[in-house]
């Protein structure tokens, strides 16, 4: 019940969010994330690498480093419709007291999307489509190796603060809705907001499920560098080997715009159980997001 009614409240939130954004007059940026168009009207498309750290949590108890490389790209089909493509790993080393230090390699789900331009103007944009992702984050066969792995993909999905879900799904062909709004006001503020409705579908004994990943930000242009604010959540419909993801997170991010290159930074920070500040032992509370790239 607690993942259906933050469902509900996040996207009261970001729908409220996202038509005020329509409304106004965008900024030429969207926040960093899968399926992100950093692209102004002209530009071909892009290419950008990411890296995703955090070392939560570091305690007596347990002591984790996790870093997972991103590549994401981007290319305009026409005039308003664009395809991007996100791939990702991740690796997490850890350290229960008393126990040997395991570690985890894996692949996430990679993410493509085709992505219509509904409105795209200097200062406002908004844009609507589908993402599709094959079922690479898969559990292996035996039961010690499925606990690091597990863990593996906690932590990666943590550390992002719950957004972009679809990455780190478990056994699931991901089909996501893509609704994202942005715009500038004169002061100069920047608000924008996504609402990403999401089947999982199952390719194991799990029930397939419903997701939602929703946001809605600030941030302030001063110049070439955006800092601001994003709230976003994460809740699904059922919960997975009886364990409710339902997950709200602030985030402060700082974009920075050079011409045809481009910088994006963040701080995800979990606010509640399970990962959160109020969460359980072993959560990953917080994950930072450093990298950029090319517009074409």
């Amino acid at each position: 019940m607690s993942g259906r009614r933050r469902a509900g409240g996040g996207a009261a939130a970001a729908v409220a969010v996202a038509g005020v954004a329509a409304a106004l007059a965008p900024a030429r940026s969207w926040a960093q994330g899968v399926g992100d168009l950093p692209m102004r009207a002209a530009d071909r498309g892009y290419v950008a690498v990411y890296g995703v750290f955090s070392a939560s949590p570091q305690d007596r108890e347990v002591s984790t480093f996790h870093v997972a490389p991103q590549i994401a790209a981007g290319v305009r089909l026409n005039g308003w419709l664009t395809a991007t493509a996100d791939v990702t790993a991740a690796w997490t080393t850890f350290q229960v007291e008393g126990e040997a230090r395991r570690s985890s390699f894996r692949f996430g789900n990679p993410f493509v999307t085709v992505q219509a331009a509904l409105l795209e103007e200097e200062k406002r944009g908004i844009h609507a489509g589908l993402g599709l992702a094959p079922p690479l984050t898969t559990f292996p066969g035996t039961i010690p190796v499925n606990t690091e792995v597990e863990y593996n993909y906690a932590v990666a999905a943590a550390a992002r603060g719950f957004g972009d879900p679809w990455l780190w799904a478990p056994n699931v062909i991901p089909i996501a809705l893509l609704l994202r709004g942005r715009a500038e006001l004169e002061a100069p503020v920047v608000l924008g907001a996504s609402l990403d409705p999401a089947v999982l579908l199952s390719v194991s004994s799990n029930p397939s499920r419903l997701s939602l990943s929703a946001a809605a930000y600030a941030g302030a242009r001063l110049g070439w560098l955006t800092p601001g604010l994003r709230v976003q959540m994460m809740a699904q419909s059922a919960p997975l080997a009886g364990r409710d993801f339902a997950q709200w997170a602030a985030v402060v991010y700082a974009n920075a715009e050079l011409d045809a290159v481009f910088v994006r930074s963040q701080l995800a920070v979990n606010l509640d159980a399970p990962f959160g500040l109020a969460g359980q032992r072993g959560a990953t509370v917080w994950g930072a997001t450093v990298g950029g790239g090319a517009r074409l």
